[in-house]
């Protein structure tokens, strides 16, 4: 036999904590999804063209052995699609379709 006693009035129950749900849960769908979507960035992403060493005050430069995948514009794309996400939701969806301002009541 189930009790459905669970009670989570205002008094005990700090407001600010159903923000810090929600922003989890938009963060972590936002990582979910642009962590989904990069992978269809690779093809499109550059290599870089070459390799340095730095010896003392000297930097030897050349082109890599291997082709190098530039890692670091798929982190920008990366966040980069997290942030947008991110954006979507708390200022047009959060407040033009539920009608909750973002900064209402903090």
């Amino acid at each position: 036999m189930v009790h459905n006693t669970f009670n989570a009035p205002k008094e005990s129950w700090p407001a600010f904590l159903w923000y810090v749900i929600e922003f989890g849960i938009v963060v972590g769908i936002a990582t979910g999804t642009a962590y989904q979507v990069t992978p269809a960035f690779h093809d499109m992403v550059g290599f870089q063209a070459i390799e340095c060493e730095q010896e003392s005050h000297i930097s030897k430069c050349a082109p890599p052995k291997e082709p190098v995948r530039d890692e670091g514009t798929l982190n920008w794309i990366f966040w980069g699609i997290t942030g947008a996400i991110f954006l979507v939701y708390y200022l047009l969806i959060r407040t033009f379709i539920l009608k909750k301002p973002v900064l209402s009541r903090i």
